[in-house]
């Protein structure tokens, strides 16, 4: 296969770098790592080995999470309703020419594109690769365009054809090429896509560059308006297969300020008609005495106007989202159908679609009653409303609270530990160390939260890698230790911390060049690694030095022989952590809940490993219980602080249910709300099951809470009333 290499679309490297201060940055240090690895490795993997892996993987993730959501939304039983499709309008469609890539010289055959949900499939494999599916908000475009994918996941011959896959466009900015973010998203939501080549392009990458993936692009006009236009320059200038979804009258107005698809067959999604309204709600219901209900209603309300389609019910319920919504409301709850008839409450479509909305989340909580309703639509109102975006990703979550009042979660835990570290250790210094904790505390808490490692806890197995470790690790200690002896000795405790910023910083630098020689390694921007270098190290120096001016311990205590043998012992402890930490392999699929837990593992683990090795180096230079004390401190702050795991633990564990924005069991929280289809899973993160359904609740809770964190800027306030 050839590909061209791409700009790479990399994940946000894990953040580490702190905690490789004195040592662990060496670990695959270039050399010695290539030494290693001639006499023990087994040859790897090949190059197209990874690839059919990883798209076999793709495809069983991509059909496992696309039969989850047809499950959820109730589309087996009864069967769904047969949503009906039409061409588009002439001037947003391509050349037919250009649709079926017929030759210059050629006569394009007639092209019938419009047909029923059930027929989709077919018509995407008439047209050229490219079709857009339009329609109203709620009109069913996901569904259709994820019954689409299905289809052709169950038809893909392994390997002739692509796998589709469906990307949320919400966040896309079109400054970023469309193959890159399709690369990072990739990486974001699968295990290993981030592994790289000899010439540095990812796994991620490849798939796209080798067409192994169908780009599923859903939601064209929820990407930014002020971009949309840019966005489909974008998209009209790639030439891979792809099937885009949008509200019409966002892509009508792209159209107008840029061009429609060059190569796209483009399909409107019409509204229920009365026939599919009486066919189907009747059939949701449990029994045959609720579902004579429904029958009773729907002929109530046709015969009040004449016509079901010319009454605010028949009008509401002309999009799959709203008659969705009703199947939950009256089909599986105990309400009478009958109460929609009531047109003082209702006497416009859009009033029955406020309470619709309105009304699905007690819904489903009175069904299964394990939070009160009104609890639950206030958090979820919460989630709705935070700046971010569409996603609900736990490591963005801490970021939706004001940096002040992060800033103070932080603070004081921070404080406290500080106070209780320096009591402990320095007596009547405490107040010093506690101060220096509390400005740290703040610090982190002022920062956004990085991106969760995604690292399995265990042996490895990679003998060159482990090997490597161990070998390489004690060099970077030594190299602090060398730097380190003279600089004290001329400067004072405190030139520990450049000492420590120029050996990790130099250790930070091999490592990155050695892991370009990894093929189980994804490879981090050299700038970073450095820049993590300097200040992980520099602040482990700081911390040491600080322990060492407090207890006052003199600037020529020890010999340089002493000094090199402990710089050793540390850099053997930071490696002997990173043996036993290994990449999550591409055949363990990203769930919410499972990269949290990694992180969790990740984050205690390097807790005791930075701990570990501290303790150890301000026990030999000041005493044995001063160690073990500035070790416990300083892991603790490290794990909490430079991890996404420590943000949960603060700002959302913690700081969101104690100001009632949260439950305190969150995660039991948005897995029920899960289970309950409020939220669907897109790879690592949640999603509201519907825009529609968030801006609903997003609106209701800035009606309650005027004062309150700022509501998304792109809700309609006509959605919802406020009295």
């Amino acid at each position: 296969m050839t590909r061209k290499r791409l700009g790479r679309a990399r994940g946000q490297a894990s953040n580490t770098g702190p905690a490789v201060a004195t040592g662990s940055s060496f670990a695959n240090s270039g050399v010695i790592g290539m030494v290693i690895n001639s006499i023990t490795a087994s040859p790897p993997p090949s190059w197209e080995s990874r690839l059919r892996d990883a798209v076999g993987q793709l495809a069983r993730h991509s059909r496992r999470y696309g039969m989850e959501q047809e499950k959820r939304r109730g589309v087996l039983t009864p069967p769904p309703i047969q949503v009906r499709f039409t061409t588009a309008p002439e001037d947003l469609v391509a050349q037919l020419a250009n649709i079926l890539g017929t030759r210059l010289d050629g006569v394009p055959e007639p092209l019938e594109l419009d047909g029923r949900l059930d027929e989709i499939a077919n018509v995407y494999r008439r047209t050229s690769g490219q079709l857009v599916i339009l329609g109203e908000r709620g009109s069913g475009k996901s569904v259709v365009a994820q019954r689409l994918a299905l289809e052709l996941l169950e038809s893909r011959r392994p390997d002739q054809d692509p796998v589709p896959v469906v990307f949320a466009l919400h966040d896309w900015d079109p400054a970023t090429e469309l193959r890159d973010w399709l690369a990072a998203r990739l990486v974001r939501d699968n295990n290993g896509l981030d592994i790289t080549d000899s010439s540095g392009v990812s796994l991620a990458e490849a798939l796209l560059d080798d067409g192994l993936i169908l780009p599923v692009l859903d939601g064209f006009d929820e990407v930014s308006p002020g971009l949309q236009t840019a966005a489909l320059r974008k998209l009209s200038d790639t030439a891979m297969p792809l099937l885009l979804t949008s509200v019409t009258d966002a892509y009508v107005r792209a159209v107008r300020g840029s061009r429609t698809l060059a190569r796209a067959a483009v399909v409107v999604l019409g509204s229920l008609t009365p026939d599919d309204i009486r066919l189907y709600l009747p059939r949701t219901a449990p029994t045959r005495s609720s579902a004579a209900e429904w029958e009773s209603a729907l002929a109530l309300a046709s015969a009040s106007k004449g016509d079901l389609a010319a009454t605010p019910v028949g009008q509401a319920l002309s999009t799959p989202l709203m008659v969705g919504l009703a199947r939950v409301i009256y089909s599986d709850g105990p309400h009478d159908p009958k109460e929609l008839l009531d047109t003082k409450r209702f006497a416009t479509a859009s009033a029955m679609e406020t309470h619709l909305l309105e009304q699905f989340v007690p819904a489903v909580y009175e069904q299964r009653q394990r939070w009160r309703a009104g609890d639950a639509s206030r958090w979820l109102g919460y989630l709705a409303q935070r700046p971010g975006g569409r996603d609900i990703a736990w490591w963005t979550l801490a970021d939706s609270v004001p940096r002040c009042q992060r800033a103070l979660a932080f603070a004081l835990p921070a404080m406290f530990l500080g106070a209780l570290t320096g009591h402990l250790a320095y007596g009547g210094a405490g107040g010093l160390v506690g101060s220096a904790l509390l400005l740290l505390g703040a610090l982190i808490g002022w920062s956004n939260s990085p991106v969760p490692a995604r690292l399995a806890l265990r042996v490895s197995g990679r003998a060159r890698y482990a090997l490597a470790q161990l070998v390489v690790g004690p060099v970077g200690g030594l190299t602090v230790a060398l730097i380190g002896y003279p600089a004290v000795q001329h400067w004072g405790w405190l030139a520990l911390a450049p000492a420590g910023g120029a050996g990790s910083a130099l250790g930070n630098l091999l490592s990155n060049r050695a892991r370009h020689r990894d093929p189980d390694e994804g490879n981090r921007p050299l700038r970073l690694d450095v820049g993590l270098g300097v200040v992980g190290g520099s602040v482990g120096g700081l911390a040491v030095g600080c322990a060492c001016l407090l207890a006052h311990v003199p600037p020529s205590k020890g010999s340089y022989g002493a000094w090199l043998i402990l710089g050793g012992v540390i850099g053997l402890a930071f490696a002997m952590g990173a043996v036993a930490l290994a990449p999550a392999g591409v055949d363990h699929a990203v769930t919410p809940r499972a990269l949290l837990r990694s992180n969790r593992q990740y984050a205690i683990f390097q807790t005791l490993t930075v701990g570990i090795a501290y303790g150890l180096v301000a026990g030999a230079l000041t005493d044995p219980v001063k160690g073990i004390i500035v070790g416990t401190a300083i892991g603790i702050a490290f794990g909490v602080g430079a991890h996404a795991w420590g943000r949960w633990l603060i700002v959302v564990r913690f700081w969101l249910p104690l100001t009632g924005r949260l439950p305190w069991r969150v995660w039991g929280f948005l897995a029920d709300a899960h289970q309950r289809d409020i939220l669907r899973q897109a790879g690592a993160v949640y999603e509201f099951r519907h825009a529609r359904l968030q801006d609903n609740l997003a609106a209701r809770y800035h009606a309650a809470h005027p004062r309150g964190l700022r509501v998304r800027a792109d809700i309609s306030a006509a959605e919802v009333p406020l009295q």
